[in-house]
């Protein structure tokens, strides 16, 4: 055994040396002397009869699996189908995913999701080309989906598991809460990884742990090697260590990890960070029961605006910020609009609480207004919702009226809805109702050109080019828009609007061919302006239009009033 002890050799080979020592490898034979002369060759085996062979049978390799799209849904589950993918190359979709981004769009954040869950057959292509899977768990985690990509990562095989993706598991479990698993996670992982992002992930760990010495010590290893400094991530370690009332300046990184030292250190979140952060990191803080419900309640708002948070836990967090009387009191009798998310909260407690409707209403239409301006009507309509429960729509303001309807209708309840919208007695609501019923909407002779001119003012142009471009996406003929399309015609196009033209083509021809997979990926990047869903009438017809064409109607009608509503409709 000269030349293997077992403990000098790397350890791919010290098995091999382990089982050599114990005698299971057979030893060579004593060494014979070799003949002057060759041996006689052996007679021919003649090969014993049996059945033909059929020369046409070939035998091939099995192809690798390609697991890129494994998923959580299936298409009895709110997943596409299967074969999402048929006809759509790999390199396409790897160039595309990237640009996927989370946006305050309720309705483009639930395609994405239902995009990046689907158990379907990944797009054709060479395996080992694109590297798809990091990049589609990349965008789960960006999305926020929690459990669901812890789910989907623990599905996965071990070879198929990169540094990427190990990585994208320990901020996910810090989102979760789990500072415990995604520590276990680091230790196990942090010798086969080297890199300043694994020693620095080592040394939260052992900060939250409260062992500063190990944290310490790991910090001057790192200025030894000369890694590249990071203060913020030092203030984070020092203001957990120090546990006073310092406050962190400045965090342009929050990431869950991050948040999560943050939430440690029972620091308030940056307001510059609330803007910046990824729906994961912001849901992960504004869940930290740990933390005062005041100092996660901005960071909730924005989480629940952006998919990741549920309405009921706003909601919850809302009503868990203690006030007293007197605040409430003053709160009822002013019935201002709202500065900030506690004049949001106390809001939000009058609405739900009481059986004076008129307090209620006042309250319920000041948060609405509030939504509206804030371009989160729409995300805060399942909030808002249930505090309309109660309250009796007959001889109904016909003001409040609508707004409840509007809101019954974003909040997908269309049955409740029906009742607010006959007492808004306006033609507006009525053809907001008309847009969220399935199939071609009906339209009354000049119903769409009165909504578009009903204030009369500078916008009557483009609402006219907004409703002219959902309507026809929606299958009605252009001819039945006659008096809307002289209004529709003077609207200016935004410069620079725009879609790259051959993303615009992929839309196009993928809708034409039935490509659900194709479709849904490049309307989420058309449908999508900085965080937002687009106010373009051209974007927003096309996406329309695209979503009927493979048969998704109901996305389509949804999508459809969401852009109505944020157009002011």
């Amino acid at each position: 055994m000269r030349g293997c002890r077992v403990e000098r050799v790397p350890p791919r080979r010290r098995a091999a040396c382990l089982i050599l020592a114990a005698g299971f490898v057979a030893a060579p034979a004593a060494a014979q002397p070799i003949p002057l002369t060759p041996p006689p060759p052996a007679p021919p085996v003649s090969a014993p009869p049996g059945p033909a062979v059929d020369s046409q049978i070939q035998i091939a390799p099995l192809q690798p699996v390609d697991i890129s799209w494994t998923g959580l849904l299936d298409p009895d589950h709110g997943g596409f189908p299967r074969d999402m993918w048929n006809g759509t190359g790999r390199n396409v979709v790897a160039e595309l995913l990237p640009q996927l981004q989370p946006s305050a769009s309720p309705e483009l954040d639930r395609l994405a999701k239902r995009l990046l869950l689907s158990d379907a057959t990944a797009p054709a292509g060479e395996i080992g080309g694109a590297a798809l899977l990091p990049r589609r768990i990349d965008r789960i985690v960006a999305f926020g989906l929690v459990s669901d990509g812890l789910a989907l990562i623990q599905s996965l095989p071990e070879a198929a598991v990169t540094e990427a993706i190990d990585r994208d598991r320990i901020e996910l479990r810090f989102a979760a809460d789990d500072s415990t698993g995604a520590c276990k996670d680091i230790e196990a992982r942090v010798a086969r990884y080297p890199g300043v992002w694994w020693a620095r992930a080592l040394i939260a760990c052992q900060a939250l742990a409260g062992d500063f010495a190990k944290a310490s010590l790991g910090q001057s290893l790192l200025a030894d090697q000369k890694a590249p400094p990071d203060p913020e991530f030092d203030a984070l370690i020092r203001l957990l260590k120090e546990r006073g009332n310092g406050r962190l300046a400045r965090l342009g990184d929050p990431t869950p990890l991050r948040l999560a030292l943050l939430a440690a250190a029972k620091r308030p979140l940056p307001a510059e960070a609330i803007a910046v952060a990824d729906p994961a990191a912001l849901a992960g803080y504004a869940s930290d029961t740990g933390l005062p419900p005041e100092d996660r309640l901005a960071a909730a708002e924005r989480a629940q605006a952006l998919g990741a948070l549920q309405a009921k836990s706003l909601a919850n967090l809302y009503t868990a910020i203690a006030s007293k009387p007197e605040e409430l009191a003053r709160a009822r009798q002013a019935m201002r609009p709202p500065a900030d998310a506690r004049d949001r909260a106390l809001l939000y407690v009058l609405a739900k609480s009481g059986d004076d409707f008129a307090v209620r209403m006042a309250a319920i239409e000041r948060l609405a207004a509030d939504a509206q301006q804030h371009g989160v009507f729409v995300a805060r309509a399942p909030l808002l919702a249930p505090a309309l429960a109660g309250i009796p729509s007959a001889d109904a303001d016909p003001k409040f009226a609508g707004i409840a309807a509007r809101v019954l209708l974003a909040a997908g309840n269309g049955d409740a809805a029906e009742p607010w919208v006959n007492a808004a007695r306006d033609k507006a609501t009525l053809l907001l109702d008309r847009i969220a019923q399935p199939g071609v909407p009906r339209l009354d002779t000049g119903l769409a050109r009165d909504v578009a001119a009903a204030d009369g003012d500078a916008a009557t142009a483009q609402r006219a080019s907004l409703l002219y471009a959902l309507l026809t996406a929606l299958g009605v003929d252009p001819s039945a828009l006659d008096t809307l399309a002289p209004a529709a015609l003077t609207a200016p196009v935004t410069p620079g609007a725009l879609p790259n033209p051959a993303l615009w083509d992929m839309q196009r021809q993928a809708a034409g061919g039935g490509r659900i997979g194709a479709t849904v990926l490049a309307t989420l990047l058309i449908a999508e302006s900085d965080g937002r869903l687009t106010t373009e009438p051209l974007m927003l017809g096309r996406a329309v239009d695209g979503l009927r064409s493979v048969g998704l109607d109901g996305d389509a009608h949804t999508l459809a009033l969401e852009a109505a509503l944020d157009g002011g409709i």
